[in-house]
């Protein structure tokens, strides 16, 4: 949030109602409508910037005024005044009646007086706040506004678009126009204005206004003195056009006394009808930015306005639980309280709440052997409808009474995530606040970081435990529908649900890691970075701290000369894209990079892991996320063991570290072989690329044979490594130039290749940019599974984050199927585990690979049922090819 000039005042915010809608409008593509046809491009710019506003300013009050009629004292003054201007576009008007509608939602007041333009009602609004000790933002795309500006008045002035914009202060309108605010008239006036049909002076341009008005002052003192201006043209031109910049003046010259009916303490900004406003952005189809509205705007003031529960929690004592889920209605809502970590996660408490009875909590240890077997055996029936929120937790909390669960029907968690992928957090409070307004009490602070464990001392939060419970039964209805709404039920059943206890057991199994293995790695490690250092310190002619900025800079650019990089902050940028291009400038930079590297190695993994393994189970055990990556994909933490490095041989190294546990002879890995180009395959029907995968060819070389129109057996390696890079570049959304970056090659020779592949594969171009156009129309991608991501920026006015946001719908349906896949694959191999008796247990999920630790008499039986289960688990139009290896560790088991 940028920082208020004037701390002590409280903020005015005031926009331009018609000036940011034309904005937007000319903005946003015309593909953004709704399903019924209507376009919403204007809304949404202007809805989006608002939030934007909203969100970074938090004013204490504001107002949005829009023209109402032409202006009738500047017509009279000069009948020629925009008429230039056409009539607005007929898709144009009915969103601004929408537009006033979202204001009126948020209970933002509008201002219109008929005849007068929306800026003079600014201007007099912005005066009379200022007087009574607000600071004003007036955001607009008009240059007028910049006569306002001085130190109580900012103007916010649109650049490009609605998104970028420029904070005029005095000091920035001098910068920017050469003049200060209060002499912004007298330059306009001379210049004139294109836009407002305003002719200037032949000839004068900002700078030679700027001159001329800092020379003599103001116009009058320019007419005055017209025998001292320099030159012979520009005289003559002043003295020929003397009345029309007269007329400019006044015309520009923004009035600060309307009559409005408008009492600033009608303009304080305050409670949101939050229940209008998700109807209205439902009807206009506007769901992220519902979601951007509730995060970045209502915050707090939604909490505040939160409604409390209707039912009343109880305190459940012996005997109390058994009684309360007898004949309990469906579904169940189940939320367990759960202290430590897996694998020593234990439960201490329990909250239930249901359709026909009041939400109930207790302590485990209040309850008596009945109230247990009653629990046990509802959370086993896999008739009894359960929803939960979290369902890991409650998978490690049964799993440390020995129990089972079955049943459970919606997660909120994961269902929120489904509907939402780009949220940032899924805690039940945030959610009941987002979904029903409704307000949980904060539960106390836990003794652990771990966000699982709440107290249950003497303070026992139980009323707060029994809201939980009641907040996911009524959040898990509200879920359900909006998933059946958006055809993402199946999804959640067959996938996310069924998943979410196969990670549980991966968390409560740990991998082995061999502690010796990695004091040999750290001391080799420790040895390298002290010889580099000491390389990088002869290369410099001195010692320094080759970690400080600051030093490295004046090292590199004071020092040694070489060439600056872009400018930041602190001087110059010295990051690893910055050395990259510094590349072969120096020997310095290669041993910097090479220092870094082997740092980060020793810190970030050969020294972070060993205090992670476990004391009593000699294993590390990570925490597995299903609701982090928008794209589908898990994700690992504490300690992030999917990110140990693979392609350096030092990063590598590491992997020698993780090896089989007691009574597991080695660790087998399994990997799909190239699912993104399958699922390409796929999903294009392109008959080129089926045959090639339906052949059993080398994918890569068959590629390159067809692009560069050789024989089979002419492919060299460097070929097959383009035809790689252009295969797996286009599944990622990879441009020609980001090509030619990866391969060395010009960007002009990237594009040949590009076109040379898609002429080959057509079909692959065609689904690439139905695929665009599809998400542009949608607002979202969809999977093969359904699994939608939301990417409103294929709509935004700034050009890099559009062309980010077309990429990304390249890549995410390809992206988010291979995801839901190998999702897909660890439920239906744990499920084939436990038929099968086999004692091999899955341990992690790594990208396209999973890593199960197998006893030394299964190692066949366990391949065999590997490959079967991966390899079927969908039917593709192009077989899914499983790689496997066996090894005494994770190194040794993988292709290197």
């Amino acid at each position: 949030m940028s920082p208020t000039p004037n701390a002590d005042r409280r903020s005015l915010l005031l926009l331009d109602g018609h000036s940011l809608a034309y904005r937007a409008f000319y903005a946003l593509p015309d593909t953004l409508r709704t399903q019924t046809g209507q376009l919403t491009n204007a809304v949404y710019g202007f809805t989006s910037m608002l939030i934007k506003m909203l969100g970074d300013r938090r004013p204490d009050a504001i107002a949005v005024a829009f023209d109402k009629g032409r202006d009738v004292a500047r017509t009279a003054a000069f009948p020629e005044y925009k008429a230039n201007r056409v009539s607005a576009p007929d898709e144009f008007r009915p969103q601004v009646d929408l537009i006033k509608q979202v204001l009126e939602a948020l209970q933002i007041p509008i201002v219109e007086v008929p005849g007068v333009e929306a800026d003079d009602v600014l201007a007099t609004i912005a005066g009379q706040a200022i007087e009574r000790g607000f600071h004003a933002y007036v955001v607009t795309g008009d240059r007028d506004a910049m006569q306002l500006v001085d130190e109580h008045l900012t103007v916010l002035y649109t650049l490009r678009g609605i998104t970028e914009m420029a904070e005029m202060t005095p000091p920035a309108v001098q910068e920017r126009y050469g003049v200060p605010p209060s002499a912004y008239v007298d330059l306009a006036a001379l210049r004139g204005d294109n836009s407002d049909n305003l002719p200037g002076v032949p000839g004068v341009g900002d700078k030679t206004a700027a001159k001329l008005v800092n020379q003599f002052g103001d116009i009058d003192g320019i007419y005055a003195h017209l025998d001292e201006v320099s030159g012979k043209k520009v005289p003559a031109m002043l003295a020929e056009h003397e009345q029309q910049v007269r007329t400019n003046q006044r015309i520009m010259r923004l009035r600060r006394d309307v009559e409005c009916e408008c009492d600033l303490a009608d303009l304080r900004f305050g409670e949101i009808d939050t229940e209008a406003v998700r109807a209205l952005f439902g009807s206009l189809e506007f769901r992220a930015l519902y979601d951007r509205f509730v995060e970045e705007v209502l915050g707090e003031q939604e909490e505040a306005a939160a409604a409390a529960f209707d039912r009343s929690p109880q305190r459940l004592e012996a005997g109390g639980l058994r009684a309360w889920l007898d004949g309990a209605a469906q579904p169940l809502a189940v939320v367990p309280i759960v202290v430590d970590r897996p694998p020593h996660a234990t439960p201490v408490a329990i909250a239930v709440a249901a359709p026909d009875r009041d939400p109930a909590s207790a302590r485990l240890d209040d309850l008596d052997p009945a109230d247990l077997d009653a629990l046990a055996a509802v959370l086993a029936d896999p008739t009894v409808a359960k929803v939960t929120h979290d369902l890991k937790t409650l998978d490690h909390a049964a799993a440390a009474l020995g129990w089972v669960v079955s049943g459970v029907t919606l997660d909120t968690e994961l269902g929120a995530y489904l509907l939402n992928p780009e949220q940032r957090t899924f805690d039940l409070e945030r959610l009941a606040l987002q979904y029903l307004q409704r307000s949980i009490a904060p539960q106390e602070e836990a003794d652990d970081a771990d966000q699982l464990t709440l107290d249950v001392g003497e303070d026992d939060p139980w009323e707060e435990r029994a809201l939980r419970a009641e907040a996911t039964f009524e959040l898990a209805r509200h879920l359900d529908d909006q998933l059946e709404q958006r055809g993402q039920r199946d999804l959640n059943a067959t996938v996310e649900l069924p998943l979410a206890p196969v990670l549980a057991r991966m968390e409560r199994a740990g991998i082995t890691l061999d502690l010796h293995v990695l004091d040999e790695i750290r001391d080799r490690l420790a040895a390298r970075v002290e010889e580099l250092e000491r390389e990088v310190h002869d290369h410099a002619g001195r010692p320094f701290n080759i970690g400080s900025g600051p030093q490295l800079q004046a090292v590199l650019f004071d020092e040694l000369g070489l060439p600056k990089t872009r400018r930041i902050k602190t001087g110059y940028s010295t990051d690893a894209q910055a050395l990259k291009n510094l590349a072969g400038q120096h020997p310095i930079i290669e041993a910097i990079g090479e220092w870094r590297e082997t740092s980060k190695l020793l810190t970030t993994y050969v020294d972070a892991l060993p205090p992670l393994v476990d004391p009593e189970t000699g294993r590390i055990h990570t925490t597995l996320s299903q609701t982090i990556a928008a794209t589908g994909r898990l994700s690992s933490s504490n300690p992030n063991l999917q990110n140990i490095p693979v392609r350096r041989e030092e990063g590598r190294e590491i992997r020698r570290a993780f090896v089989p546990g007691e009574g597991f002879g080695q660790l087998l890995v399994a990997d799909y072989s190239q699912i993104e180009l399958r699922i390409m395959a796929h999903l294009s029907q392109d008959d080129g690329l089926l045959d090639a995968f339906a052949s059993g060819e080398d994918i890569h070389a068959t590629t390159a044979a067809k692009v560069f129109d050789l024989p089979l057996e002419a492919v060299d390696g460097a070929l097959r490594d383009r035809a790689k890079a252009v295969n797996y570049g286009l599944a990622y959304g990879l441009t020609p130039f980001g090509l030619g970056q990866q391969l060395g090659i010009p960007p002009s020779e990237a594009v040949e290749i590009v076109d040379a592949y898609m002429a080959r594969f057509p079909k692959v171009r065609q689904f690439l940019d139905a695929a665009v156009d599809q998400a542009r129309r949608d607002g979202f991608t969809t999977t093969l599974f359904g699994r939608r991501r939301y990417l409103p920026d294929l709509l935004s006015d700034n050009r890099n984050r559009r062309q980010m946001a077309e990429r990304m719908a390249l890549n995410a349906p390809i992206q988010g199927t291979a995801a839901d896949v190998i999702k897909l694959a660890m439920i239906t191999l744990q499920h084939a585990l436990d038929r099968s008796g086999l004692r091999t247990q899955l341990l992690l999920q790594v990208h396209d690979e999973v890593i199960l630790e197998v006893p030394e008499d299964e190692f066949d039986a366990a391949r065999d049922l590997v490959v079967t289960e991966l390899s079927g688990v969908v039917d593709l139009a192009v077989p899914l090819e499983v790689d496997t290896a066996f090894g005494p560790t994770w190194f040794d088991a993988q292709k290197h």
